[in-house]
């Protein structure tokens, strides 16, 4: 216990976190909705925070420079809170160009150190005269009701605010002008400040309650999908597994001098491997919803396409997987399964290479066989092609198709 008080006193940013987090916990309770909120949506509104923050500096910049007004106290301690807004909104800025993951508790300090800096700079400026510094807090309160869909919790921290504000209203610069009515002007702008915040709270509360909505429905449609690959799996594709078995069975056992029922069984057998084959598009894409990553499930559907197929499939990757969107996943497996297939049926191939290539900016995607090539009007043949490019339109990216006499390349490229 000894050591674990000095590592706390030696870290004194860490344990304020961790005792404001404490109290947000005792305001809204363990199990509190803002927790429901995941890394992605939090990136777009601190986004938005971190460039307003930027106009904020830029704006303080041109006050400081132009025409100042200012004293060498007052000077001093714009400079100072400057300094640190510039600090924290930089490293914000660093998470958010870094891919960092941005969590609640990390907005929950930045907007402590706006209420902080806010209040210093209005101390400085002369309290409830200076206009400009109390303007601040409506946009810092919008912010954290945005961040944090608690009632409780938002109009808690506008209560803060409030007492915060009243206090250097009250105490700096010469307090309230009673004459000049500046009461009922603070009681104004205390009323503003509870408006902003019941007005975002009830915006932000909707939309994440719609949002939690659409979360539900998806997972939904995602466990039907699992459970349908797997009923797939253990009745249909066994079925099918069973019958090709059989199918060559009987194909080893048919007289040779009946080629007219040969030819049948060996129809029949091409028929069943396609059908095994189309049936491993929903189970192996089911492995999909369940979190596996593209390449994972690229490679166990390589090794399913050589066993049935008889064509040797391999998985070549370059470059590390990003944490890809379970639709640009699905999408991307779609269009492989396709190509795949068209190999299987009209290339002749020996053998198929699927290619992943994860660069900084774009995902390429490749499925290369050495077969006979494509026709001519291949594009207008069936819906395989047409669907792969709309699916990569789809993301964004675009569809290349090469192919000659040595072979064809299907290949994918996608922003990330």
């Amino acid at each position: 216990m000894a050591r674990q008080r000095r590592t706390t006193s030696r870290n004194p940013g860490v344990a304020f976190l961790s005792t404001l987090t404490d109290v947000v916990d005792a305001l809204v309770g363990r199990n509190w909705a803002i927790r429901e909120v995941g890394p992605e949506e939090l990136r777009y509104p601190a986004t938005i925070s971190l460039w307003f923050r930027w106009f904020i500096i830029v704006l303080c910049v041109f006050q400081m420079v132009y025409r100042p007004v200012f004293d060498s106290s007052r000077y001093t301690g714009y400079i100072l809170c400057f300094i640190v807004l510039v600090a924290f909104n930089s490293y914000l800025h660093y998470c958010l160009r870094s891919g960092r993951l941005v969590t609640l508790h990390l907005m929950l300090g930045i907007s402590a150190t706006d209420m902080i800096l806010i209040t210093v700079a209005m101390v400085v400026g002369g309290g409830f005269s200076h206009f400009f510094f109390y303007l601040l807090y409506y946009p810092a309160l919008a912010w954290f009701a945005v961040f944090f869909s608690s009632f409780r919790l938002s109009f808690s921290w506008a209560t803060l605010m409030a007492i915060l504000y009243t206090a250097v209203s009250l105490t700096v610069g010469g307090g309230l002008d009673l004459d000049a009515r500046d009461d009922k002007a603070l009681i104004a702008r205390i009323a503003v400040m509870y408006a902003v915040v019941g007005t975002v709270s009830l915006v932000a509360r909707s939309e994440r309650i719609r949002r939690l909505e659409a979360v539900a429905r998806e997972r939904e449609l995602q466990r039907q999908r699992l459970e349908m690959s797997q009923t797939i799996h253990d009745t249909t594709a066994q079925s099918a597994y069973t019958l090709g078995l059989g199918l060559e069975d009987a194909i080893e056992k048919a007289d040779s001098s009946s080629p007219e029922l040969v030819d049948k069984l060996n129809a029949m057998w091409s028929l069943t491997r396609s059908t095994m084959w189309a049936l491993r598009h929903p189970i192996d894409g089911g492995q999909i919803f369940s979190g596996s990553t593209l390449s994972e499930v690229l490679e166990a559907h390589a090794d399913t396409f050589t066993v049935i197929t008889s064509i040797f499939a391999s998985l070549e990757l370059q470059g590390a997987e990003p944490q890809l969107s379970t639709i640009k996943r699905s999408l991307l497996f779609t269009i492989a399964h396709n190509a795949l297939t068209n190999a299987f049926r009209h290339s002749d191939a020996e053998s198929v290479t699927i290619s992943l290539e994860f660069g900084e900016e774009n995902l390429q995607m490749s499925v290369s066989d050495d077969g006979t090539g494509l026709p001519d009007d291949y594009a207008v043949r069936g819906r395989g092609f047409r669907n792969m490019e709309a699916d990569a339109e789809r993301m964004g990216g675009s569809l290349h198709v090469e192919s000659n006499s040595n072979g064809t390349t299907v290949r994918c490229i996608v922003p990330n």
